[in-house]
């Protein structure tokens, strides 16, 4: 069993605990035990609703060419900024700690 922690929303910070390949993504980890209300595209980096910032560790998941477009949309965007649906939910998350970011894409 790993872990890893997040700052919600409101800024409470939680924990959600899963194993390797529990889900496909680390967005549908958190929207399936512990969120609701994001994901609108469904995983396919256009929406950017599943913004996040890592705030401790390291993702060492390339980022690809769409992840990068939606993240150069949105207003908040820094170096620290990936897509939950983007990441692969594997052991190389565990004690990650990161915040959702609660923004849309720019019009």
């Amino acid at each position: 069993m790993y872990s890893l922690t997040y700052f919600d929303e409101f800024g409470d910070q939680c924990t959600a605990n899963f194993t390797t390949h529990e889900y496909h993504s680390l967005m549908e980890l958190l929207f399936d035990k512990y969120m609701e209300e994001w994901g609108d595209c469904k995983g396919r980096a256009w929406c950017g609703t599943c913004h996040i910032k890592v705030l401790k560790g390291t993702l060492h998941e390339p980022m690809g060419e769409e992840e990068k477009h939606t993240l150069s949309k949105l207003e908040d965007s820094t170096k620290a900024s990936r897509l939950a649906c983007q990441i692969p939910l594997n052991a190389a998350l565990d004690k990650l700690v990161i915040k959702r970011v609660s923004e849309h894409l720019q019009d």
